[in-house]
């Protein structure tokens, strides 16, 4: 296990990881990239989750060096949704990519109908986008495995819960859950800026409390993870010493970083 706490030590040494990681991952982009064919499909949809992921943490840590904690909240719970989805469409390639489409077109499809339900005006115009779209789609024909494993995809993408404990690795959700709570309309965001006194009053506060230092850390764990999975689908697995020598700084040697599918 990594001897990372929740600490001023431990947060300094993974920012400065995070902000090697991402200079590094600017590099390798710099100039274009090369992907083989066959990984091309997959490929697109992980870069853009990656490039979400490394820009997310870049605001991120500007916003703590700046003196925020709980604001920080919905930008570390996206980070780290989107480094075990990487690692999920990753080892589910095309199948992943395909249930991923599938749910575009729900969402989609769930949007026209509350445009439609409340009066928009241009819900016409997006329900004849839609249909002029679904006309241009090929027939899709799986078999009764094939449409299995599809459902079980789909669901996953929508419910990270059991996308994480699919994995063996449903203890991460705490922290998803965590932080959901400091992203939404709680008890925790509502009790963010004041203080209950000793005699009953409410002390107002301009800045939420500090929270400790663990997102910092998350971070850096989840650019380590996304990174991991993203550089060996690049030809010449450019990352690969910056993800070494992350790996080595944080103590995560020894540390199953990307998690192996058990059910």
């Amino acid at each position: 296990m990594s001897s990372l706490k929740n600490d001023r030590e431990s947060a300094d040494l993974a920012r400065a990881t995070a902000k090697d990681l991402l200079n590094a991952a600017e590099q390798a982009v710099a100039t274009g990239v090369k992907v083989p064919t066959e990984k091309a499909r997959v490929f697109g949809p992980i870069y853009s989750w990656w490039r979400l992921t490394c820009r997310t943490a870049e605001a991120v840590l500007l916003l703590t060096e700046q003196g925020f904690t709980v604001e920080i909240a919905p930008l570390v719970r996206n980070i780290l949704n989107h480094a075990y989805a990487i690692n999920w469409l990753a080892d589910n390639g095309d199948a992943a990519v395909d249930a991923l489409v599938a749910r575009g077109d729900d969402e989609r499809e769930k949007l026209c109908k509350k445009l439609e339900e409340t009066g928009w005006a241009a819900a016409s115009q997006f329900r004849a986008e839609l249909d002029r779209i679904a006309a241009q789609q090929p027939a899709v024909t799986r078999t009764p495995a094939e449409e299995a494993l599809h459902a079980k995809l789909k669901h996953e993408l929508k419910n990270f819960y059991d996308m994480l404990d699919r994995y063996d690795v449903a203890d991460i959700y705490p922290v998803y859950s965590h932080l959901s709570g400091l992203s939404h309309t709680t008890i925790n965001t509502a009790s963010a800026y004041v203080e209950q006194l000793d005699d009953g009053t409410l002390q107002i506060r301009l800045d939420a409390v500090e929270l400790g230092h663990a997102d910092v850390i998350q971070l850096a764990v989840a650019l380590v993870q996304s990174a991991t999975v993203v550089s060996p689908l690049i030809e010449g697995d450019p990352l690969r010493p910056a993800i070494d020598k992350a790996i080595a700084a944080l103590g995560l040697e020894d540390v199953q970083l990307l998690p192996v599918r058990v059910k």
